[in-house]
């Protein structure tokens, strides 16, 4: 039997230039960082693309939507439950 995707927009991950938006969304803040703070256009350039293959490598071996997850994670709050035993 064939092994069908029956929801494939849940398990793909929309890439553009081989990053999720999350990714591609905290390369433009960079850019914006990066272009406010200094005036040399080649170690700008250079930063943005070494930012670029650093995510290509943070993002290599991980499931979709790895980088939202995990933000999702550090920013919501944690509810612990307590339990008692019974002594």
């Amino acid at each position: 039997m064939k092994n069908v995707n029956l929801y494939p927009m849940l398990t793909k991950e929309n890439k553009f230039l081989g990053l999720e938006a999350i990714d591609l969304l905290a390369l433009l803040v960079l850019y914006l960082v990066v272009f406010l703070l200094s005036e040399n256009l080649f170690l700008n350039i250079t930063l943005l693309i070494g930012a670029y293959f650093f995510l290509k490598l943070y993002k290599k071996n991980k499931p979709p939507h790895y980088t939202k997850n995990v933000i999702r994670y550090f920013m919501l709050p944690h509810r612990y439950t307590q339990i008692w035993e019974a002594s």
